[in-house]
């Protein structure tokens, strides 16, 4: 899987060179001078391979840019190619090239406000369990702490959930992730730590937290745990916890672990599954089992909601993965996926929006 983020970029990168090569020529001949000896052409082509080079970085700003830029460009030049006869004066606005440059700079000012502006999405559940009392429950995931959000803007966010009276906080992973240094990493904990509840904060690992994709982490493994626990924060790894006689918690170890259990390991013989069953899985996997095994609700994150369009449009249309985002009922169970509360790589979101969710689980 992994292997595709460089063979894409390497099979893109020469079309993308040749692309912006004619792109600039145009711009530059139209308004300096014409590009017509062997060394200016050598040039401005060693300029466009520099322009596209950092495309190899499938998920760094400048790809954002470069991509955004390309597929832009081509749609103004299937426009051009309809209407350039019939407007005259559109001719000179295409040599210009402009237009696809301000599009670029206005979906990536949307894209930076969006991914800062944090909303609350709430869902209410229904179940036929007989459970004592309705449950209210908040869930935190895809911080990516360092991001995109400083700790003055998360403890509004936490201020804001313990103004809700939640029962339960829930952290369903990627917290902080390879590039949140030491300080950002005990901030987010300090700050998530503080949030009100009546019966605690739960927290279970994603593929980021502990670094799973670099050599170069500023905090181990153990220093993560050590200051999750310290904040009074439930880890649950392939675990259980009894919240109330007529509610379970299971928390999962990430899927990219190798010491992952199977999810019918944790419904052992003490497990009163007549009790509202509530799974926590940092990706939106196994749902169908999780079904069939009699698990009533699975929250989970991951996706971002396809962070950059039309990347989560793709994955729900090609079938990748078995839910992008949002709320399904299946046979049994019901399954909630957040957009999460920020996003990984940069700060930019245009296929989705970022949010905390707050979930009602009342008695049908």
């Amino acid at each position: 899987m992994y292997l595709i983020f460089f063979i894409f970029p390497l099979i893109i990168i020469i079309p993308l060179t040749l692309y912006f090569y004619f792109y600039f020529k145009r711009i530059i001949e139209y308004i300096f001078l014409k590009i017509d000896s062997l060394w200016k052409k050598i040039l401005l082509m060693i300029l466009s391979f520099l322009f596209v080079l950092p495309v190899f970085n499938l998920f760094g700003f400048w790809t954002v840019v470069v991509l955004h830029l390309f597929f832009i460009s081509i749609i103004i030049d299937i426009i051009h190619w309809f209407f350039k006869d019939k407007y005259k004066y559109f001719e000179k606005v295409y040599q210009l090239g402009m237009i696809p440059i301000l599009c670029v700079l206005m979906i990536l000012g949307y894209a930076y406000f969006n991914m800062q502006s944090v909303s609350s999405k709430e869902y209410t559940i229904y179940t036929k369990k007989n459970i004592n009392h309705s449950y209210k429950i908040a869930l935190i995931t895809d911080l990516h702490f360092g991001n995109t959000m400083n700790q003055e803007e998360l403890q509004s966010y936490c201020h804001e959930i313990s103004q809700q009276n939640v029962d339960i906080v829930l952290l369903g992973g990627d917290i902080v992730d390879e590039r949140s240094s030491q300080k950002e990493m005990q901030q987010a904990f300090e700050t998530l730590g503080k949030i009100k509840t009546k019966k605690g904060i739960y927290y279970v690992y994603g593929n980021h937290d502990r670094a799973s994709y670099s050599q170069n982490s500023s905090f181990s493994s153990q220093e993560l745990s050590k200051e999750i626990k310290k904040q009074s924060i439930y880890i649950l790894s392939d675990e259980s916890i009894i919240i109330d006689e007529d509610f379970i918690l299971f928390g999962r170890e990430d899927r990219y672990r190798g010491t992952r259990k199977e999810a019918k390991e944790l419904l052992n013989q003490e497990i009163n599954q007549s009790a509202f069953l509530l799974m926590l899985d940092h990706q939106p996997v196994d749902l169908k089992i999780n079904d069939d095994l009699g698990y009533d609700l699975q929250l989970s994150g991951h996706t971002h909601g396809g962070q950059m369009f039309p990347v989560g449009f793709i994955s729900d249309w090609l079938g990748f993965g078995e839910m992008n985002y949002g709320y399904k009922q299946l046979k049994h169970m019901q399954v909630i996926v957040s957009s999460g509360i920020a996003g990984w790589g940069y700060p930019l979101r245009t296929g989705s929006h970022s949010e905390y969710v707050i979930v009602n689980i009342i008695k049908k």
